[in-house]
This record gives C-alpha cells, sequence and structure tokens, in this order.
C-alpha cells in the first residue's frame, strides 16, 4: 500500500463500495439454506470489509470536520475504530445465525471492545 494518506482514503471507498455490492450480491443471488460454507465465508468477508470502510471514512470525516489539522492521526484512529465496529457487526451477524444473540451477550461484547478502544488510548 502506498505512504499517501490520500491515496488510501481512495483505497478504502473503492474497497468498501466493492465490497457492498459482492454482500448485495450474495444476498441477492444466492439461497440462505442451500449455500455452502465458502458463501457464508465470502458474505461474513464482505460485510467485514463493508463496515470497515464505511465506519473509517465516516469517523475520518468527522474527525476532520473537529479537528482538522491532524489528518494522517485522524485517519489511523479512525482505521482503528472502524476496525473494532466492524468486529462487533460481524460477531454479532454471526451468534444472530446460530441463535446466541442474547442482549447481555451483546452488551458484554460491546463492553470488552470499549476495554480493548481504551487500552489501546494508554498513553505512557
Amino acid at each position: 500500500m502506498t505512504n499517501n494518506p490520500k491515496q488510501q482514503v481512495v483505497f478504502i471507498i473503492f474497497s468498501s463500495i466493492l465490497a457492498v455490492f459482492s454482500l448485495g450480491s450474495i444476498i441477492t443471488f444466492t439461497d440462505p439454506f442451500g449455500s455452502s460454507w465458502i458463501t457464508f465465508l465470502f458474505f461474513y468477508l464482505s460485510l467485514f470489509i463493508a463496515v470497515l470502510g464505511t465506519f473509517t471514512i465516516i469517523g475520518l470525516g468527522l474527525r476532520q470536520w473537529l479537528w482538522p489539522k491532524t489528518y494522517v492521526i485522524n485517519l489511523s484512529n479512525s482505521f482503528r475504530q472502524g476496525f473494532l465496529a466492524a468486529i462487533l457487526v460481524v460477531v454479532s451477524f454471526l451468534l444472530l445465525a446460530n441463535n446466541l444473540l442474547y442482549w447481555w451477550v451483546e452488551a458484554s461484547l460491546i463492553l470488552f471492545l470499549l476495554f480493548v478502544e481504551a487500552f489501546l488510548n494508554l498513553q505512557i
């Protein structure tokens, strides 16, 4: 990948658009009851990339609007938080598919990811 942050943002936008197209194609053209594990793997992978790109771009846009001088720091923070949000969404969908999604499981998952984010923000 390039070192230019503007090219990285263009790559993230392009990747998330392709992932949304892939996700829409999987939802539209496949039967979930007759599909193999490969179809579900591509579904969850495209869901992860789409959520990662979307939350990264939204977070970067909000950060650039609030703190316009620190572009590279804003990009890395937005990518990290988009990654954690994508993990939350994909794990929630996996739990829902296996009938294991309860409010206390989701709350503990959110708390775990909040603690991971707090740990990653510690500066010594």
